[in-house]
């Protein structure tokens, strides 16, 4: 059964994981595991710039995500392509407004990872599914 619109955002705006499917320089698939922002339009994600996945995405921008919820039998999935929204320090208030979904201490978080490469990347749905069977 899919979710309605506004299941999907109320969904979307918990602080589940985001599995990331990028397209590797061969054609496979590589997928990663990372937390994510929804804003209603757009996943939010912050990495580095010597990850796999940020470096695949700058040679093929397609990207897969999906957000489940194993135990309620209940995932969001889309498809789209990924742009850099900034980069360095410029990255810092985007990462932090992600980082905060999960710990308590955002700052400090990002404060032992100071100088890491990062980037911050947004990812516009073209197309969106969704299903739950725990209803």
């Amino acid at each position: 059964m899919r979710l309605s619109p506004p299941e999907i955002e109320a969904f979307l705006q918990e602080p589940h994981t985001l599995v990331l499917a990028t397209i590797r320089a061969d054609g496979t698939p590589h997928l990663s595991t990372v937390w994510y922002r929804w804003d209603g339009e757009a996943f939010w994600i912050a990495t580095n710039r010597d990850r796999v996945k940020f470096r695949n995405i700058e040679r093929d921008a397609r990207v897969a995500v999906l957000v489940d919820a194993a135990a309620r039998e209940t995932s969001v999935s889309a498809n789209g392509e990924a742009s850099v929204a900034a980069r360095g320090d410029e990255a810092y208030d985007g990462a932090r407004s992600i980082v905060a979904r999960y710990v308590d201490d955002p700052d400090g978080y990002l404060r032992d990872r100071a100088g890491e490469p990062r980037v911050l990347l947004r990812i516009r749905p073209d197309r969106m599914s969704s299903w739950t069977l725990s209803r």
